[in-house]
């Protein structure tokens, strides 16, 4: 959804850091002194430095960052000169080919990027810094890079050979610094998939955010090999090859003392590789199903539906609806120092405690049904299939279930339902299905409104209609706004939408004699079960998502 642009005052009027009366206070004291309206919000202290970088990252969604605990290269220090920093209150980051980061605390003003782009012949790059910090790593670096030409200039000088050396060292760090950037700003954003995509002219960059792409930033093209090269050597991978997809992994240390996994998928475009990262921080896996938005009702019937002492338990539904999530919250839930719990997964997104956890490999021959052919002479007690993708995978795993086993896995459906004939149509026996599926759950995972700034509306009629409200609506609804604190999205984080089918002795006769995935459903909601669209719509009328994100992942 397209969010307009809001000017700076009345941003932070609506955020509730200033009122109306404060910003006409902070406008006449801007026309008199000849600022621009931040500077004149921090000197009044109406607002502090750090509220003022965030609400203009807002406004112009470009990145923030602190220039005192960031690396400056040597060489941008020399291509923009100490008097030019002072005079426009900049400190430039890093340089690559023919472009230059900048960090500074007024974007707005021309100045900057029509001097500079004079100056230095190069794009210009910017990102946001408070000016208290900028003065200050000015004062810092500058003075750090005099005193290093003063120890060189009493040295004989270098080779050629050691000239070229030096520039090929400071080539590296450029990019290893932009590169670190871009991942230290993804996750502090809360993303989960990284996309570095080659165009005609540029490379984008963008952040897949509680499930939806937003644009980050755009780098030039000529950026773009340096970029993919970099990556590739911290994935492990082929750096000559080009013309295939490729996929790695690695490690990646943050700024505040943990570090994250990263996934890496390349795939060769007419531009030039696109790469996607797949952000996989650790505490992902140590969600409690208390916090995933059960309904209190479904959760108490899951424990009831995991405990079993055998079965086959299945969490189905599209890709990035969150199976894995739950079903990792699951084991944790179902572990004990008692139990032997062992999975196979492809791939293995986090490492869990006290589970033997084992990934597909096949080049080597390790597939979901010769994993779990293993694992069943392994004496366990649990097991977790990451997904059942083909009738053998399915059998093995139902021929676990029915000797005292209970299986966890993943189907690709709609819904619950839909799950039994899925496996019927992969040839499986109507009455082994029956005997061992303990419980479906299907999922869906919703965006949240953001409470600082959703809006109330009245629906029309045909809207109450075509939504099918029902007696329970009150007769007002929410819609996404946009503030600082969801970045202008109207969303922020988001809630588990799920439909829990246990079957009864009734469901179990449908799925005997073939009957439709409708049959099933209608079977399972005239004995209680709460649909995904009915588990959606509550969450609309409660005010926490808009009709339009239940319509946007097809569950209206």
């Amino acid at each position: 959804m397209a969010i307009e642009k809001k000017q700076l005052g009345q941003l932070l009027v609506d955020i509730g850091k200033i009122d109306a009366l404060q910003l006409e206070e902070a406008l006449e004291y801007k026309r008199k002194k000849g600022v621009y309206l931040g500077r004149a919000l921090v000197a009044l202290e109406l607002i502090t430095e750090e509220e003022l970088i965030e609400a203009v990252s807002e406004q112009l969604q470009l990145p923030t960052i602190n220039p005192l605990t960031y690396k400056i290269q040597n060489e941008s220090l020399r291509i923009v000169k100490e008097n030019v920093a002072k005079r426009l209150n900049i400190i430039p980051l890093f340089s690559f080919d023919n472009s230059i980061t900048i960090a500074c605390s007024d974007p707005n003003n021309v100045e900057i990027i029509d001097e500079l782009s004079e100056e230095t012949v190069m794009e210009i790059n910017l990102v946001l810094a408070t000016e208290t910090s900028i003065v200050k790593s000015i004062e810092m670096y500058y003075n750090a890079e005099k005193y290093k030409e003063e120890k060189t200039s009493t040295k004989d000088s270098p080779s050629k050979k050691g000239q070229v050396v030096s520039q090929e060292i400071t080539q590296d760090t450029e990019i290893i610094e932009a590169v670190n950037m871009l991942i230290e700003e993804a996750v502090k954003a809360g993303t989960s998939d990284i996309h570095i995509e080659p165009r005609e002219h540029d490379v984008r960059m963008r952040f897949r955010v509680d499930g939806v792409l937003q644009q980050y930033y755009t780098v030039p093209k000529s950026s773009h090999a340096a970029i993919i090269s970099r990556l590739k050597i911290l994935s492990d991978l082929d750096i000559a090859e080009s013309r295939r997809p490729q996929d790695g992994r690695f490690r990646f240390n943050l700024k505040v003392g943990r570090h994250i996994d990263m996934r890496t998928s390349t795939f060769p475009t007419p531009q030039g590789e696109k790469i996607v990262m797949r952000i996989l921080d650790e505490k992902q896996s140590n969600i409690p199903l208390t916090k995933m938005g059960f309904d209190p009702d479904i959760l108490k019937k899951w424990h009831q539906v995991v405990h079993s002492p055998n079965g086959l338990v299945i969490v189905t539904g599209p890709t990035g609806s969150g199976k894995t999530t739950t079903l990792y919250a699951t084991l944790n839930a179902v572990n004990s120092i008692e139990e032997n719990i062992m999975t196979i997964e492809d791939p293995i997104e986090y490492q869990l405690g006290d589970i033997t956890q084992g990934q597909v490999n096949t080049k080597a021959g390790v597939t979901f049904a010769s994993a779990l052919r293993a694992m069943l002479r392994q004496d366990p007690d649990k097991i977790m299939v990451g997904e059942m993708r083909d009738s053998e995978t399915v059998e093995l795993a139902i021929r676990a279930a029915l000797t005292g086993h209970i299986v966890f896995s993943t189907l690709h459906t709609n819904d619950a339902s839909s799950s039994y004939t899925r496996i019927l149509n992969m040839g499986i026996d109507p009455y082994l299905i029956s005997s061992t599926v303990r419980g479906v759950i299907a999922q869906r995972l919703l965006r949240l409104l953001c409470d600082r700034c959703k809006l109330k509306f009245e629906p029309s009629k045909n809207l109450i209609k075509s939504f099918e409200l029902g007696d329970d609506f009150d007769g007002v609804l929410y819609k996404p706004n946009g503030c600082m604190h969801c970045k202008s999205s109207g969303y922020h984080g988001r809630g588990g939408v799920y439909e829990l089918l246990i079957p009864t002795d009734e469901i179990s006769d449908l799925v005997v004699n073939r009957a439709s995935s409708r049959d099933i459903e209608k079977q399972a909601v005239k004995e209680g079960m709460i649909t995904l669209k009915d588990a959606a719509k509550k969450y609309v009328l409660d005010g926490r998502t808009s009709i339009e994100e239940v319509m946007r992942i097809s569950l209206a």
